[in-house]
């Protein structure tokens, strides 16, 4: 994993204020209500609370924009993770697909906006750590946004049963010496499956796969396999009720109707991205 140089201050910045807004650094996922995932998954029943796990010393995250500040369009505060309430979710995979709903925003009156999605390591305060990131211009119109990690070997695995922070940034004005920065955030946990879980998965296409990721309480695989099946296919009439009923279940389904984006893959490096604030 790569250290933060000093040339990453606004990293760091940005994430020492999500880590005090949310109560600190990661530690293990415990369940909030135990038992009920065991009992949801015993009665062969679709979860329709997400939040049986505790956050970092309880702390909420946030998954929808709040006021806006500076120079960002107030149409700006409507951006949304596609996350639970308690903005935590688990995974199989070591390539998750994270999604977000970013409204419409006229950039003609409000000035250039990047989009920038970070993945760090904060499990020790003294040494955080950024696993990816990456900065694009925000595209035309509004919708719904998917960035999955890439298999890169230079990219280092997610550990199992650690949590990492994720942000995702509105940045207004990027080139500016004091750019306006709106951001979302939460955490996600890699899980190792059990033998019984990789048999039963391993004949399964992604289609029946998303029944036993719900089931099993793997939102990050559960929604990434059904976007990527909706982008594909979507004439399909399984597809949208499913998309529909799973952003219900977290009370988003405000925004299940919006079209999906394109997240360009340009990958900005630390060392040639804008500093986001004053040293």
């Amino acid at each position: 994993m790569m250290m933060l140089s000093k040339s990453s201050f606004a990293l760091i910045s940005l994430s020492m204020a999500f880590s005090v807004a949310f109560g600190g650094s990661a530690g293990l996922t415990n369940p909030a209500n135990p038992g009920a995932a065991e009992r949801a998954i015993a009665q062969n029943e679709l979860p329709t609370d997400w939040n049986v796990f505790e956050t970092p010393e309880g702390a909420p995250g946030r998954r929808i924009g709040g006021g806006t500040r500076g120079n960002c369009p107030k149409s700006a505060s409507g951006m949304i993770a596609l996350v639970p309430e308690n903005n935590l979710g688990l995974t199989l995979s070591n390539t998750p697909t994270f999604l977000f709903y970013v409204p419409k925003i006229d950039e003609a009156s409000s000035g250039p906006i990047e989009m920038e999605f970070l993945l760090v390591d904060e499990s020790d305060p003294e040494n955080v750590q950024e696993i990816y990131q990456q900065r694009v211009p925000l595209p035309t119109g509004g919708g719904t946004i998917a960035l999955t990690l890439p298999d890169d070997e230079n990219l280092p695995p997610l550990q199992v049963n650690q949590l990492y922070s994720w942000y995702f940034s509105l940045i207004c004005n990027p080139k500016a010496l004091d750019p306006s920065i709106l951001s979302l955030g939460g955490w996600i946990e890699r899980v190792e499956p059990s033998p019984t879980l990789t048999q039963e998965l391993e004949p399964l296409t992604s289609r029946d796969r998303i029944a036993v990721y719900e089931r099993e309480l793997l939102w990050f695989d559960a929604i990434g396999t059904l976007a990527q099946l909706l982008q594909d296919n979507p004439n399909d009439p399984f597809l949208r009720p499913k998309w529909n009923a799973l952003l219900e279940s977290i009370n988003l389904s405000e925004v299940a109707q919006a079209p999906f984006l394109n997240w360009e893959q340009e990958q900005t490096s630390n060392r040639d991205r804008p500093s986001l604030q004053k040293p």
